[in-house]
Order: structure tokens, then sequence, then C-alpha cells
């Protein structure tokens, strides 16, 4: 596990959050999980954790961080060994 892109934190880590919530978009090509990451943080509250399995690297790296910027999101982008990128979200 390596985290990749982090923005700042305020508040307890992202890699020891709960999660309040899981999404798995492997097989989607960017930008469809970054679409799926916006519906499903309508669905939590704030305060919470949504992460974001993905195998899109552009995804991860650029599109789904971009989203969380542009929303003031705390995020934090960790790729684990088998090719997969887990990009955790704090609504």
């Amino acid at each position: 596990m390596q985290v990749l892109l982090k923005s700042s934190e305020e508040q307890p880590s992202l890699l020891d959050a709960s999660i309040a919530k899981r999404i798995d978009t492997r097989g989607m090509s960017c930008p469809y999980p970054s679409f799926e990451a916006v519906k499903a943080l309508s669905t939590i509250n704030k305060g919470e954790v949504l992460e974001v399995v993905t195998d899109s690297e552009e995804s991860a790296m650029d599109s789904i961080p971009k989203v969380c910027e542009r929303r003031g999101l705390e995020y934090a982008v960790i790729k684990v060994d088998t090719g997969l990128w887990h990009v955790r979200i704090r609504k």
C-alpha cells in the first residue's frame, strides 16, 4: 500500500478512518468512476468517508482528485499492490 496523493488533513487521518460507504468501479473507464463517486457522496453524511475502488489510474490520479478539490473535500489516493487504487474521500 502506498499513499500517492492527499489533500491537507485537519481531521483524523483518512488512512485510519472508518469507511461509511465503499463503491467498486473496477472495469469503468475515466470519467465514470468520478461520476459514481459524486453520486455516492450524495448518500453519505458530512464528515463520513467514501472509498472508491478503481483500476483506472486516470480516475484515481486525476479526475477524482479534481472533483474533490473543486468541492473542497479531503481525499487520499492509495495504490494497492494488486494494481488497484483506493480513493478515500471525506465529505
